[in-house]
């Protein structure tokens, strides 16, 4: 990974070719350095297409975006959702909207990965001009492109997720905060059995981690867990659903939540 600043935060170039960008306090970098693009297409965009038919068949893919950092995720959403003739109605959660700032002086000198990538930039950006920056910028900013929509929304997910109505439900979640270790709010059992209980029955979870404490916490708030899909070096993620089927953890991953459960 070949990095040089951004600001505070500091750009960081990855093993497929695309961008991301590295914390200006803790280091951690917002995406695998294995392909930050890879990694928002095959972690996080595919669990789109295994959807339940359905939720297909409505026409449109309720998106919970945990950590909205350089849209890539987004990015992906959006073109899965285009290539299946689907629409995406996203709310994305960001605490710091510093990445935001750097992200689109990143993207001015670097090429973005996609033309969706592109596109969440271009309209983020322009709401961004039109509101001010932070602290005069709206708390929420919402923008529709192509019958598409994108709910961004600032502040600590935690209050501004118990914040949207009461019947706000989702097919899909993203859970992408940076890890346990650096960042332990956003994986507290307590949030994510909010998350869970906002997820509709067949709706599918995905993160990076593997911990086996978050996979307890998601199993006990109601939520099957499996295997994620291999990116680059790291083995697996997790996956959760609310009622659909999921790859099974392999066989000691399965003993150690069974374990955990007991």
């Amino acid at each position: 990974m070949n990095a040089h600043t951004a600001g505070d935060w500091r750009a960081a170039l990855t093993q497929d070719g695309s961008w991301t960008l590295l914390h200006p306090a803790h280091g951690e970098g917002c995406h695998s350095d294995a392909g930050a693009w890879t990694q928002a297409r095959e972690r996080y965009a595919a669990v789109i297409a295994d959807l339940p038919e359905a939720t297909k068949a409505r026409g449109c893919v309720r998106l919970l975006d945990i950590g909205t950092g350089l849209g890539l995720n987004l990015a992906a959403a959006l073109e899965a959702c285009e290539a299946r003739g689907l629409k995406l109605d996203a709310t994305s959660l960001e605490l710091d909207p510093t990445v935001l700032v750097a992200a689109f002086a990143l993207f001015r000198r670097e090429p973005t990965c996609s033309d969706g990538h592109r596109r969440i930039l271009d309209a983020l950006e322009a709401r961004w001009e039109a509101q001010g920056p932070p602290p005069h910028a709206p708390a929420t900013a919402a923008l529709e492109s192509r019958g598409h929509r994108l709910n961004w929304i600032l502040g600590d997910a935690r209050r501004t997720l118990l914040e949207l109505s009461e019947d706000r439900r989702f097919d899909v979640v993203f859970l992408d905060p940076f890890s346990p270790r650096v960042d332990p709010p956003l994986w507290d059992a307590d949030f994510l059995a909010e998350v869970a209980r906002r997820m509709d029955p067949g709706a599918r979870l995905s993160t990076y981690t593997v911990a086996l404490r978050v996979r307890v916490a998601l199993a006990r708030a109601g939520l099957s867990v499996g295997q994620g899909p291999p990116v680059g070096r790291k083995a697996a993620g997790t996956l959760a659903s609310r009622g659909g089927e999921l790859p099974p953890l392999d066989e000691r991953a399965g003993q150690r939540l069974a374990r955990a459960l007991a």
